[in-house]
């Protein structure tokens, strides 16, 4: 666990982003259990840190050419990917980064600080969901009751059940909220500018905690008949307004720091670019986002990829809004807030045709910078069914990976698999990482990649 948590560390202060001198470092390093030794501020920051290069890495990368946002080419290792093909030592790197370093340091957070910096405990424990879900969401079982308990002699931890980690995540969002609604003088020292996300915030981190238990409760439509009526309440719960609410990764721009959207271009040029999907879906619409989202190709269009053409490099690329130097992406947005409530509102019967419009304006005022117009807020919910909700949410949360969860649980968007792939079918979770197949006897082990998950029943 000590490399694990000095790569951390160290990962942060190569983006800027900690001021703490060597000397405290090597401190802490000297023993990450001890808490005498450890920094709740510290913590914070590299759980952030590390969250926003897995929200903008691998993890997000895989899911987006899935669901043909994205497609890879065979100029680079993204070529297999858009042929369906991932291996288990690919995705080593993914599961270690969330088991090593967030999630561990999570933790160690709470584990010796709750008691005396529940400011910080709590916001580690959002963190913690979110990057607990990406796991669960693309791996199905995965281990967490006894993941961290190396020190006590485990190190080969039980999976627990994907239905188990589920009830997992509310709980842990739950005592986020009760940990951030204590009195700020419950806490010896609070977060500030060490909290990349909000600076300290506690109502912001709150209504992002409700939205996680809505999109977590949405997610179990398939296995939940109250899934619906849980979101709702959950959306009322937060009282999330406007984009201004939004958990957004954070990029300096430095050249230590930089969005890894442009940097991984400006070190891999064409290995990747944006599906024809998505790209002509905007068209198609006259969708304002679409210059911002979507970069010119060499020809001076807006083109994309289809599923099975690995060749062509002319095409576009991710759009300045997505992929400058500074370049904010939403982790968790008052748009996603609205289209989880448009969905649950048409589950449920009601009147789902105002949050959706909402959802659609957050998302083009985000992008673009301007208010949607009435026109295009109108044609683009004329008929407002599931598919219609799914297909603007597809649109807005580029780059996140909520979209492919989605098309795993609903079907929606109808996406055309790439035809020259080995199975043809696209994938609908990750393989087992080769380290907990050979090395965690424990380990629940899946290879085949289009073996539902637990809640997906599509």
């Amino acid at each position: 666990m000590k490399k694990y948590i000095k790569s951390l560390i160290l990962t942060a202060l190569s983006v800027g982003m900690l001021s703490s001198c060597q000397s405290e470092l090597d401190h802490f390093n000297e023993n990450p259990n001890d808490p005498m030794s450890s920094n709740p501020s510290l913590l914070l920051a590299a759980m952030e840190v590390s969250t926003f290069s897995t929200h903008t890495a691998g993890l997000i990368r895989t899911s987006n050419i899935f669901d043909q946002h994205l497609a890879g080419t065979s100029i680079g290792q993204l070529g297999d990917i858009q042929r369906y093909f991932v291996s288990e030592q690919d995705v080593n790197n993914e599961w270690n980064t969330l088991y090593g370093t967030t999630l561990m340091n999570g933790h160690i957070l709470t584990r010796d600080f709750a008691a005396e910096y529940p400011y910080y405990t709590g916001m580690g424990q959002i963190l913690t969901a979110i990057n607990l879900g990406y796991a669960t969401d693309l791996w199905g079982d995965v281990p967490y009751d006894e993941a961290f308990k190396a020190d006590q002699g485990n190190r080969t931890p039980k999976y627990n059940t994907q239905e188990e980690i589920y009830q997992r995540l509310q709980a842990i969002l739950d005592e986020a909220i009760l940990n951030l609604q204590k009195p700020a003088s419950n806490n010896l020292s609070v977060p500030a500018k060490d909290d990349y996300i909000f600076n300290g915030d506690t109502k912001k981190w709150i209504q992002i905690a409700y939205v996680l238990k809505a999109r977590y409760s949405l997610r179990l439509t398939e296995v939940d008949t109250q899934a619906a009526q849980k979101a709702l309440d959950n959306l009322t719960a937060s009282e999330i307004s406007s984009n201004n609410d939004d958990a957004n990764t954070f990029f300096p721009g430095t050249s230590n720091g930089l969005n890894q959207w442009y940097a991984f271009n400006e070190s891999r040029v064409n290995y990747l670019k944006t599906g024809a999907y998505f790209v002509n879906s905007l068209k198609d619409n006259n969708d304002p986002r679409l210059s911002f989202a979507i970069a010119k190709d060499k020809n001076g269009n807006y083109t994309g990829n289809a599923a099975d053409d690995l060749d062509t490099t002319s095409s576009s690329y991710i759009g300045s809004a997505f992929a400058s130097e500074k370049s904010p992406i939403g982790i968790v947005t008052y748009a996603e807030a609205k289209f989880i409530e448009a969905e649950a509102k048409f589950r449920l019967g009601q009147d789902a045709k105002p949050a959706l419009q909402e959802a659609v304006a957050a998302s083009v005022l985000k992008v673009t910078g301007s208010t949607a117009k009435t026109e295009f807020l109108s044609a683009v919910t004329t008929t407002v069914n599931l598919e219609t909700i799914i297909q603007q949410k597809y649109l807005a949360l580029f780059l996140t990976m909520e979209p492919y969860n989605d098309y795993r649980r609903t079907g929606f968007p109808v996406l055309v698999p790439n035809q020259s792939s080995q199975t043809k079918i696209i994938p609908v979770r990750l393989p087992t990482p080769s380290d907990e197949r050979q090395y965690n006897p424990n380990a629940t082990v899946v290879s085949n990649v289009t073996t539902n998950v637990w809640w997906d029943k599509n």
